[in-house]
């Protein structure tokens, strides 16, 4: 008995030895069997067979970036090295990657053998996750080059990254394993394999989402795949997009990371619809619908106007945040709530301080009684009442008027219509284009007012 339970615990240790060395081959199988038995299940089969697992937390992601990163010839590298030395360069390849995931927002799901795999989009949400993957991937691969510049002996690295929609979840029962499943772990998979040694290889559905940071080049079609997508080797970041320090290394600029918080703008945008949509009751003027109206008006003007980039990122964050306080409470003066809602709120975006304090004044310089003191101002001050030159301003008033009442706000109808008569006669547009996009003039729509 003894003899049998010791041969069994030897048998346990040498096959785990040798799966480590051979783990690529045996993991990627199996990972590629997994998931490709999971594509060919509609999503509520996948879900039902997910569950069958043990599976804990299920849920679809729509929009995920997978990247899987193999060591090239791993196999012939273990036959003809110390196992010693082996692990610890496989050490430090693993460990690089798990010390700056974080940095760009990227989860670890698993290391298979020599190879890892991680994806953007899942611990959160994010219009940026294309672009984080890839800013990873070219991380990983400049910390490779300066390791075989130590050791030209040392092995290379193969990338491959896809974006698109994903199964996640917590699988086990004793012991919980979290992973991804689905076409896109499938390609990403598939795109790592059929590239060089050394490279980037990414999908054309990655390449549309990331070739405005990126310069690449055409790699071809990916053979042996249902739809044969085309694939692009990722060369570097476009040179507008970073500076040299003192010792020549490439450096993130400024527009860099104003392109990003324009990406981003997307979640913050759900962000505020899902905060305005829970107070859309009582709401028939300041809701969601005015929100994006005088969004896309900033949009247009700083475009019209030739507004520089962080402007225009200043002026959709305001847009979208000038009224959120309706959310929290209803007052005739809604300025203050809306602003320290965004004070709390932005710096979760990677807005920072002085760009906050930027938007603030924005978003006062939106309201009516307000006189802006600058250009920019005077943009979100038109934006906000381009409904005056509306053909709808009529109905938007009667809105507005309900939404009042509805809240405890009493207004006469007819003072209530006087009053804007007056705000129409006395209102000018600041700027040339929203003059420009004024359909009516005043006295049209105070013929139009049900007085």
């Amino acid at each position: 008995m003894e003899i049998y339970v010791f041969l069994l615990i030897f048998g346990i240790i040498f096959a785990a030895f040798l799966g480590f060395l051979y783990g690529k081959k045996v993991g990627k199988k199996m990972a590629k069997t997994d998931y490709t038995s999971l594509q060919e299940l509609s999503e509520k089969e996948k879900l039902e067979k997910l569950t069958e697992k043990g599976s804990h937390n299920i849920q679809k992601y729509d929009m995920v970036t997978v990247l899987f990163a193999d060591i090239v010839g791993f196999s012939e590298i273990s036959d003809s090295l110390d196992p010693e030395i082996l692990l610890e360069d496989l050490n430090e390849f693993f460990l690089h990657f798990d010390q700056i995931i974080d940095n760009y927002n990227v989860e670890k799901i698993k290391t298979m053998g020599d190879a890892y795999m991680c994806a953007g989009g899942i611990s959160q949400k994010n219009q940026t996750n294309p672009v984080d993957v890839v800013m990873l991937a070219l991380d990983v691969q400049n910390h490779q080059r300066k390791m075989m510049e130590k050791n030209p002996k040392l092995w290379s690295v193969r990338v491959g990254i896809h974006t698109g929609p994903v199964i996640a979840g917590m699988l086990g029962e004793k012991k919980l394993s979290f992973d991804i499943w689905g076409h896109t772990v499938n390609m990403a998979s598939r795109l790592e394999t059929s590239c060089e040694a050394g490279k980037i290889n990414i999908s054309e559905a990655t390449y549309e989402k990331v070739k405005k940071y990126f310069d690449c080049e055409y790699n071809g079609k990916v053979l042996n795949t249902v739809d044969n997508i085309s694939s692009y080797l990722v060369k570097g970041l476009k040179s507008e997009f970073y500076e040299s320090d003192i010792n020549g290394n490439p450096v993130l600029n400024h527009a860099f990371f104003v392109q990003m918080q324009l990406l981003r703008l997307i979640d913050l945008e759900e962000y505020v619809a899902s905060m305005i949509k829970q107070n859309s009751e009582n709401l028939y003027f300041h809701n969601f619908e005015h929100i994006m109206d005088v969004y896309e008006y900033v949009e247009l003007l700083a475009h019209l106007e030739n507004v520089e980039d962080e402007d225009v990122l200043f002026l959709k964050t305001a847009a979208l945040m000038h009224d959120i306080g309706y959310a929290v409470k209803y007052e005739r003066d809604i300025t203050q709530v809306s602003e320290e809602i965004a004070r709390a709120a932005l710096p979760n975006f990677q807005y920072k301080p002085r760009q906050i304090d930027r938007i603030c004044e924005l978003m006062k310089a939106a309201h009516y009684r307000s006189t802006p003191n600058d250009f920019i101002g005077q943009i979100m001050h038109d934006a906000n009442h381009m409904y005056f030159g509306r053909a709808e301003y009529n109905r938007l008033m009667m809105g507005l008027l309900r939404e009042l009442n509805k809240n405890n706000v009493y207004v006469d109808k007819t003072d209530w219509l006087r009053s804007r008569s007056s705000r129409l006669v006395k209102h000018q547009f600041y700027t040339k284009a929203a003059t420009k996009l004024s359909k009516m003039f005043a006295d049209q729509q105070i013929t139009n007012l049900e007085i």
